[in-house]
């Protein structure tokens, strides 16, 4: 192996690190979030996320059941639930546009949404 042939390996990876994140900075939205409290499939509460640490939190009391919803201004969790299998609570916050959590015996989901769309635009 010569010496330009290291030197070409080293520039095409460069260059290949450099464009992951290229690519992951421009498939992302970040900007513009809101969180959609749903109840029954019907839109409950819709509320901006604005980057803060203040956290706040939503008690939902439906004819199916009793959820606490935990909110800051980057994401939200179902911190608790009187759900039998307790799926909802064990789920992590979600913080990205287009993530859903769904509490399926209460029958209430939050989601995330932006103004923008975030669509995917690489192929896995």
């Amino acid at each position: 192996m010569t010496k330009w042939d290291k030197m070409l390996i080293i520039t095409v990876i460069f260059f290949a690190i450099i464009g992951m994140f290229w690519v992951k900075g421009i498939s992302t939205n970040d900007e513009h979030l809101y969180l959609i409290i749903e109840v029954d499939g019907k839109e409950y509460k819709k509320m901006s996320l604005d980057g803060s640490n203040t956290k706040k939190t939503i008690e939902m009391n439906t004819r199916y059941g009793h959820s606490v919803i935990e909110m800051d201004g980057r994401g939200a969790r179902f911190l608790e639930s009187d759900c039998k299998d307790q799926l909802c609570v064990k789920m992590d916050k979600i913080t990205k546009a287009n993530q859903t959590s769904i509490c399926l015996p209460n029958r209430v989901s939050i989601k995330i949404i932006s103004k923008e769309s975030d669509l995917d635009i690489i192929s896995y």
